[in-house]
């Protein structure tokens, strides 16, 4: 036993990298794990060129400490993962790998994942190891780890099967948005095939697809139709063989009836051991297709086919990854599809009762816990917010009651979620309370009880200043178009004009100019001469038509320059 449990273990020095870790930490890891002090020699230093010696790691602990602690010190020099390490101290079931791919191992951790909740694990997949935890306390062993130990193998044999196929995309058909495409979707949550999407070259781009080989290929040929040949696609799932395993004569309606929807729809019907895909050059021709398509299969095998109905979309992504639901998708005589934007799953297979029932469970959990209701128009959503969409009510509704609350005007709809069903009824009266108080305010509005709208302040069209000379502009265009007629305006219009810009009428204009008034005289200085008053005729412009005529007009003369063709003073009111 002495021999079993050394006091020293010796790695090469250009290993001693790995053992001591970033800071330590590596180090820390092992004796944390194995309980065994772990010292390092230290002044090593780097090996020189060419050197790489031995370097002997000091071991103090009980006999079993230093067993697992030269054991793991050795594997984690060699490359290993200090992870595997700790799991090993943690009572996990650790099972070696070869796969060296990180496809192989991501596809391997999905495929682990549809065991677990049948087998009561949790999974980790490393770069060496698989490492499995017990998801009650206590390790993995007897019975329960030869179960394990052979899903785990059968996995990974699984993952080493697995094929790779490469599509080359055109540019201008948008393969980097591939990973959206509905048709392809099945087949990624049933399989867990893998689409890896490069960046391009020489114009295309190699989709690379990594899954079992009749699933990738379904996806491969999709792909190719899409992305190569600018078709448009659609696909159904169906468990394997479903379609194929119809008797005899039910084969040959199934065939016809195929024959008249491809001649309906201008389609391609294309079945393989997984799905029925379609392909077509018209979009709305196809999804018309798919729908014609799901209505005939639960006809020709009700007992095989079911289209589930009203599953909230927030809820499709939970479900599908529910552990229960994993479990049923691995068996080979289930299959289920979901649509997150119709709120629907597609169940294929005789597992169809159980999936019902799981979905049921599913359902009832959440609703004990979410609450939703849609919302009349975009101003209701923008009501239950707040003033213009501040969010101030929902903030107060969210804290008085303790709940999540959401309120999404785009998709009219309110959300209500906590775990404590008190808090969740509380946000749920919240959010009712706030739509009884906007119903009765629209009745007092509309029975004019209320203050009734805020009708907002439109300013006018025009400036007032804009508006005169707006008129102005008016007024001399129809004096213009009366005198290009030969049609005189009436005087009524024009007193009228007059009148709105301030001035006096024409029957007032008419009128002889009255004498200086004799306190006109006495406001003049006692210096200056008197003026006299005369009549001229200067020729002026008239709008209305457009010429210089002649007038009469009074002005005020200087006695000293009267006799001479002096400028007058001052023009007074105008006679014509």
């Amino acid at each position: 036993m002495a021999e079993e449990a050394p006091d020293t273990v010796e790695v090469p020095a250009s290993t001693l990298g790995f053992v001591i870790g970033p800071n330590g930490s590596t180090i820390k890891r092992l004796i944390q794990s194995t309980k065994c002090q772990i010292e390092v020699p230290r002044g090593l230093g780097r090996p020189a060129d060419g050197e790489d010696k031995p370097v002997a790691i000091t071991l103090q602990g009980t006999p079993a400490q230093r067993r697992a602690a030269a054991q793991a010190i050795k594997d984690v020099s060699a490359g290993g993962d200090v992870e595997d390490q700790q799991a090993r101290a943690d009572g996990a079931l650790v099972v070696g790998h070869s796969l060296e791919n990180r496809d192989r191992e991501a596809w391997t951790q999905w495929r682990m994942t549809c065991w677990e909740h049948e087998l009561g694990i949790k999974t980790e997949i490393g770069r060496r190891n698989v490492r499995c935890f017990s998801a009650k306390r206590g390790g993995i062993t007897g019975e329960a780890a030869k179960k394990v130990r052979a899903a785990i193998e059968e996995c990974i044999k699984a993952a080493e099967e697995l094929v790779e196929l490469e599509v080359e995309a055109l540019l201008e058909t948008d393969p980097q948005d591939a990973n959206w495409d509905q048709a392809i979707h099945p087949l990624v949550d049933q399989y867990g095939v893998l689409l890896r999407i490069p960046l391009p070259e020489d114009g295309v781009v190699k989709l690379r697809i990594i899954g079992p080989e009749e699933p990738a290929r379904d996806m491969a040929l999709l792909l190719e139709s899409r992305y190569a040949k600018k078709n448009f696609t659609a696909s159904i799932l169906q468990a394997p063989g479903q379609v194929q395993g119809m008797s005899e004569g039910m084969a040959e309606d199934w065939s016809g009836d195929m024959r008249n929807l491809e001649q309906e729809y201008s389609v391609k019907v294309k079945e393989s051991h997984n799905m029925i895909w379609l392909v077509g050059e018209n979009a709305e021709g196809v999804q018309n297709a798919r729908r014609t398509l799901a209505e005939m299969l639960p006809f020709y095998m009700p007992q095989g086919f079911q289209l589930r109905e009203s599953i909230p979309q927030d809820c499709v992504n939970e479900f599908k990854m529910d552990p229960c639901i994993r479990g049923l998708i691995r068996q080979p005589d289930c299959a289920i599809q979901w649509d997150r934007t119709q709120g629907t799953a597609w169940i294929c297979g005789s597992k169809r009762e159980a999936v019902n029932n799981r979905l049921d469970e599913l359902m009832k959990k959440w609703e004990t816990s979410h609450w939703e209701q849609e919302l009349e128009d975009y101003g209701v959503a923008m009501w239950l917010l707040g003033p213009k969409g501040s969010g101030d009510w929902l903030h107060r509704m969210q804290s008085e009651s303790g709940a999540k609350m959401k309120v999404c005007p785009n998709a009219l709809k309110v959300w209500v979620e906590s775990p404590d069903p008190a808090k969740l009824e509380a946000g749920k009266q919240a959010m009712l309370q706030g739509l009884e108080r906007l119903q009765k305010k629209k009745a007092d509005d509309e029975a004019g009880i209320g203050p009734g709208p805020k009708v907002k302040e439109v300013l006018s069209g025009q400036p007032p200043h804009m508006q005169a000379m707006m008129e102005k502009l008016a007024m001399l265009e129809a004096m213009r178009d009366a005198a290009r007629v030969g049609r005189p305006t009436p005087k009524k219009l024009y007193d009228e004009l007059l009148k709105a810009r301030g001035l006096k009428p024409l029957d007032e204009l008419d009128k002889p100019a009255e004498e200086p008034t004799e306190a006109r005289e006495r406001s003049r200085s006692r210096d200056r001469p008197a003026r006299s008053v005369v009549r001229r005729e200067v020729m002026e412009f008239n709008p209305a038509t457009g010429e210089m005529e002649a007038s009469t007009v009074e002005v005020e003369v200087d006695p000293a320059t009267a006799g001479s063709d002096a400028a007058p003073m001052a023009v007074d009111t105008p006679t014509a």
